[in-house]
């Protein structure tokens, strides 16, 4: 059954927090995978997954492969929101299918739902090391 506790929530702003709960779980991937990086090189390494040309692929993979109706429902809403500003070094296309993605997230995390952030943060950065090798 549904949770409709976000559906008030305009889109974009469930792609705000999605954006800051991403970031971290990204981070201390690298940082529990590779405790002998420095600083500066977890930030280059991170950038590599948090782009909106990364997170654009692997929304594309998740909707093929994982996600439930309803996620993909959260996804698409935000990722057909326009939005004023735009990535730097990304397509329009790109920047709205990773704020679907941030979205998505968001809205997992404002459910307390982080098993499935997991689940999923699990695959993406699985996708992001396969293309990064």
């Amino acid at each position: 059954m549904a949770d409709h506790r976000t559906d008030s929530m305009q889109p974009l702003s469930l792609a705000f927090v999605g954006d800051a709960v991403y970031s971290v779980y990204v981070r201390a991937h690298l940082l529990l995978e590779k405790p002998y990086l420095k600083p500066d090189a977890i930030h280059r390494e991170a950038n590599s997954l948090v782009n909106a040309s990364a997170q654009a692929r692997a929304l594309d993979y998740l909707r093929k492969t994982e996600l439930t109706e309803e996620e993909w429902d959260v996804a698409r809403k935000a990722r057909n929101k326009s939005s004023a500003t735009r990535a730097k070094n990304a397509s329009i296309k790109d920047y709205r299918n990773a704020s679907g993605l941030e979205a998505l997230i968001g809205h997992l995390h404002i459910l307390g739902n982080l098993e499935r952030i997991d689940e999923l943060m699990e695959i993406i950065l699985k996708i992001g090391r396969d293309n990064n090798e």
